[in-house]
């Protein structure tokens, strides 16, 4: 475990047989006193969990808890006691917010799981705090991929591993130009994409960007080309012999079946909703690739001006 766990007693001899018993399966600190286990804390820790005995002479077990609530809130604490009765009890429980009341003597099975449910707490605490911190601090603010540098648009590596704006360019430039009437652009939206990250972190919306473009390359045809434009939006390159009309249900045919995916969040399944708003630009009606351009990102920045399925 690389997680610590922190055991404060007075009697020498009651850490001398918890090292014994707990040392082959945890990190373990120890202190004799409230006083020393709060500068064990504030030199060594992190601790992941902190056990305290109740009745020590200076600061008792639950007035040691409650100062370790406040200098170290995400620390799982536990009181240890021979002198169990409802009094102490309420008292540690109400001071020190204590997951677990034990009884001496503590046979080595209930330690272990309690320190293990403790552990696990800390963890998911740990985990939870990171990812609202990865919510406040992440910048939302679209970028203007139109305004950047030739450079810059080489520099722009999608995260799922798709193809960014200038490998697009590069494709759709010389169809544009061409005014290919075969050739159909699609702006693919992901409008959840940004509730998903404040509800659940940057992890979950990786992932859920990488299953929706799997799901995206899988279901388009073999000769298709799909790019991770922004953040929020890819763009399909479609060949298709049919009409603007028998496209659009196509597409609307494909992002139907996505309603609704499975992602790992804090290491659970978690059913999140899935919405792909779209719309189509054929590459026949722009004299010239910078038209496209202007008209793609147009609809990038205002999606209100762009019904889904509106050519």
């Amino acid at each position: 475990m690389s997680e610590k766990i922190l055991f404060v007693d007075d009697e020498a001899a009651v850490l001398e047989a918890i090292r014994r018993m707990l040392h082959s399966t945890f990190t373990l600190q120890t202190a004799t006193s409230g006083g020393e286990g709060l500068m064990t804390l504030e030199r060594d820790g992190p601790f992941a969990v902190v056990v305290s005995d109740m009745r020590m002479p200076g600061m008792n077990g639950a007035e040691f808890l409650a100062r370790v609530r406040q200098k170290a809130p995400s620390t799982v604490r536990m009181l240890l006691t021979g002198h169990a009765d409802l009094h102490t009890a309420i008292d540690a429980v109400n001071r020190g917010q204590i997951l677990h009341f034990l009884t001496k003597p503590c046979p080595r099975t209930v330690l272990v799981a309690a320190i293990n449910s403790g552990l696990d707490q800390y963890r998911i605490d740990i985990e939870e705090k990171e990812l609202s911190r990865q919510a406040r601090t992440m910048q939302r603010t679209p970028v203007n991929w139109s305004a950047l540098a030739p450079a810059d648009w080489e520099q722009f590596r999608s995260p799922v591993g798709l193809p960014g704006p200038a490998e697009a360019k590069t494709c759709l430039e010389p169809l544009i130009q061409a005014r290919d009437k075969q050739i159909y652009t699609v702006l693919l939206r992901m409008p959840v994409l940004d509730t998903i990250e404040q509800r659940y972190g940057e992890s979950a919306t990786a992932a859920y960007l990488s299953t929706v473009s799997g799901f995206l390359q899988s279901a388009l045809s073999a000769g298709d080309r799909l790019f991770h434009w922004r953040r929020d939006i890819a763009l399909a390159v479609l060949r298709r012999y049919i009409s603007p009309a028998a496209v659009a249900k196509e597409i609307e045919r494909i992002i139907g079946e996505t309603r609704s995916y499975v992602i790992e969040v804090q290491g659970r399944p978690t059913m999140v909703a899935c919405l792909i708003t779209f719309d189509i630009l054929e590459a026949a009606q722009f004299s010239g690739f910078p038209e496209w351009l202007a008209a793609f990102e147009a609809r990038c920045e205002h999606p209100a001006a762009a019904a889904a399925g509106a050519p």
